[in-house]
């Protein structure tokens, strides 16, 4: 039995509350992710498609730079966020003390 009560006791303190909301976060994080990309790729090709703007040969600041930088915005924030919620998890089983 000295098994068992070691697992019972280690899984009795683990903060599942902080464990379900790390999977809605990052199921958050992809949709945001997602439906930014494909709405930023459709802005493209509607520009492209309707109103024949053209991406200019110059590295100039144009609309479909700004849209390659929103994009970009847009993954270093999933990014910071896949990164930050696992610390703050860890940290948060770091306090919680084993012995009752």
């Amino acid at each position: 039995m000295g098994c068992s009560e070691c697992c019972l006791k280690c899984l009795s303190g683990i903060p599942y509350a902080s464990l379900i909301a790390t999977i809605l976060l990052y199921a958050g994080v992809a949709l945001f992710c997602g439906c930014g990309h494909e709405a930023l790729s459709g802005t493209v090709t509607i520009l492209q498609t309707y109103f024949d703007v053209v991406r200019s040969p110059v590295d100039a600041l144009d609309v479909f730079t700004m849209i390659d930088i929103f994009k970009y915005v847009i993954y270093g924030v999933a990014a910071a966020f896949f990164v930050i919620k696992p610390l703050r998890c860890l940290r948060s089983m770091s306090e919680i003390s084993f012995v009752r």
